[in-house]
């Protein structure tokens, strides 16, 4: 298990308050298709002049980082979400360790990322899990797609991938929010988390599959919520009331996520 020093600078509820150069490194949550989330922070830095230096990504938040340092604007990363298929049933596979077989979407990411992590636009950090040792992984060098399918291997759904012979899954199984590889960095830390949980009413809570999915959500959340404090400010999206693979409400994620940074305004405009 990784260990955390506490960072030197205060958490404050401004980012503007703590910047002294005009570029940060950015932490994004996994969620599913909430991650979309992350591109509406993206587009909030860029209208601001804020310069992103790095990345480090876990699940949806590796692959948004993914896509946008190989060149993508918010945009267009929005349109990938759309259009892109979570689930195609001619991939599911009842050999392997996942309903759906995780290397049938190479495919697909290969023709929107770079082919390496050295080819990107910023550096990016990837958090997986070494499904074997159970150990965090972080990758950043080398070949880009197979960790990026690693980290998005959510278990049972996808099946792990393999990397120099070694099975890896979603890095959200044990760091949903990885702040690790900017632990000696001195610039601003930014981080986005899109997967709090909702309060919920007892007619929320009335069956096993309820009760189940919202006590893995609040684990998750509890697993990762005091790294906030390591960041100089960790924008929380009110996100809750979606649901993993919510397909259909990606256009509501984002303009939630939008309305959500202009009510509470990062940084004066």
């Amino acid at each position: 298990m990784v260990e955390y020093e506490e960072r030197k600078f205060s958490v404050i509820d401004s980012l503007a308050n703590s910047i002294t150069m005009p570029r940060v490194n950015l932490v994004l949550s996994g969620g599913g298709v909430k991650g979309v989330a992350h591109i509406a922070l993206i587009e909030y830095l860029e209208e601001a002049g804020i310069k992103i230096n790095a990345i480090s990504g876990s699940s949806a938040g590796a692959l948004v980082g993914a896509l946008y340092g190989s060149g993508l604007r918010p945009e267009q990363i929005l349109d990938f979400f759309k259009s892109t298929p979570l689930f195609r049933y001619t991939w599911l596979n009842p050999t392997k360790a996942g309903f759906f077989d995780s290397d049938k979407y190479e495919c697909i990411i290969d023709k929107y990322v770079k082919d390496d992590f050295e080819s990107l636009n910023i550096s990016l950090h990837i958090a997986a899990v070494n499904i074997e040792k159970g150990e965090e992984t972080y990758f950043d060098k080398g070949k880009l797609v197979k960790p990026l399918l690693a980290s998005c291997a959510v278990p049972a759904v996808f099946s792990p991938v393999e990397i120099d012979g070694v099975l890896y899954s979603d890095g959200g199984i044990m760091d949903n929010f990885p702040i690790h590889p900017f632990k000696e960095n001195k610039l601003p830390l930014l981080g986005s988390y899109v997967c709090k949980p909702d309060i919920k009413e007892k007619k929320g809570l009335n069956s096993i599959l309820k009760v189940t999915n919202h006590s893995n959500a609040l684990l998750m959340y509890s697993a990762n919520a005091y790294k906030f404090s390591y960041t100089d400010n960790t924008v929380v999206f009110p996100l809750g009331k979606y649901s993993t693979f919510d397909t259909k409400s990606i256009d509501d994620i984002y303009e939630e996520a939008k309305t959500f940074l202009g009510k509470h305004r990062l940084m004066p405009r």
